[in-house]
């Protein structure tokens, strides 16, 4: 079944029928994203919002979906949102009883970085965040309304002070924060680490963590700040380290590969402060650190073997 984008139809803010509902939902996620979309969509849409409760609930689940849907990501080459909105609207039609909804895409806008690519981005509400190379997050700021999801990657993030608190999902439960500096990392494998480099964020209405602390895999310690904060400047600290970790961290940065050729040098023990993105050198760093072969085959550095 194929669904056409939609026109300038504005979706009826009286639809209440769970088909209705997740229609709706589609086509407003369409209609905002647009190139040519208005002031006016904007108004409808908060209309629409504001005539049944489960509009609004049925916008915030599942944000994550949006990764789900092939071409939705940013990316740097020529991707129209136009093609990656109709492969959400597609995916609304073909999921079994029309019951997944998604995140209101006019609000929560996504950012993402490929291998070796940080960037810089200021926020609506005075908030600003630096995001580390392959990182993902989507983000809504706005005077009435602050929270992040990171999906997967890291970033460092500076809350402006404001009265409505920051809210930050990175797939362990809900932080609020008012004001502060955060340092954010989640690994596809969803191990979460949240540092509060200045301020504090609360979990739950029982943990905290404040300036110099860090939450990871459900424990509070206190990290070296300098060493957590070195992927700003462009390096990686590590402290006894596997081999295959130090290359795995390595390979977020350069196109040319660190791989691991023969398993038993893997488990090697790294410790160190290292430049990232140039892969050769760092190899040949790693060689003569750990007495190990390194060789450079098809735009990949081979350790051991």
């Amino acid at each position: 079944m194929s669904f056409a984008m939609p026109g300038r139809r504005s979706p009826n803010p009286g639809d209440t029928s769970h088909g209705d509902v997740n229609r709706s939902a589609a086509e407003w996620i369409a209609r905002l994203n647009a190139d040519d979309s208005t002031a006016s969509d904007a108004a409808d849409f908060r209309a629409w919002l504001a005539a049944n409760p489960d509009h609004a609930a049925r916008f915030e689940r599942a944000t994550d979906l949006w990764d789900l849907v092939p071409g939705t990501a940013p990316s740097r080459a020529p991707v129209t949102r136009r093609r990656a909105i109709a492969g959400l609207v597609a995916l609304t039609a073909t999921t079994a009883g029309g019951t997944i909804a998604f995140q209101a895409a006019h609000a929560a806008t996504p950012y993402e970085t490929g291998i070796g690519e940080q960037r810089r981005i200021a926020l609506q509400d005075g908030s600003s965040l630096l995001l580390d190379a392959t990182t993902r997050v989507r983000v809504i700021a706005t005077a009435a309304r602050r929270r992040l999801w990171l999906a997967h990657g890291r970033i460092d993030l500076t809350v402006a002070a404001l009265t409505v608190p920051f809210t930050i999902d990175a797939g362990q439960g809900d932080l609020t924060a008012q004001a502060g500096r955060f340092d954010l990392r989640r690994d596809r494998d969803d191990r979460v680490a949240v540092t509060a480099i200045e301020g504090s964020a609360a979990l739950g209405a029982t943990r905290r963590i404040t300036g110099g602390e860090r939450l990871a895999q459900g424990r509070i310690d206190r990290p070296d700040l300098a060493a957590t904060q070195a992927w700003t400047s462009g390096r990686a600290a590590f402290h006894d380290d596997s081999l295959a970790t130090v290359a795995e961290e390595a390979n977020r940065y350069s196109a040319t590969r660190l791989v691991i050729a023969d398993p038993a040098v893997a488990r090697l023990r790294v410790s160190g402060m290292y430049r990232m993105g140039d892969n050769v050198a760092l190899g040949r760093s790693l060689g003569t650190l750990l007495a190990v072969r390194v060789r450079t085959i098809d735009g990949a550095v081979l350790l051991g073997g």
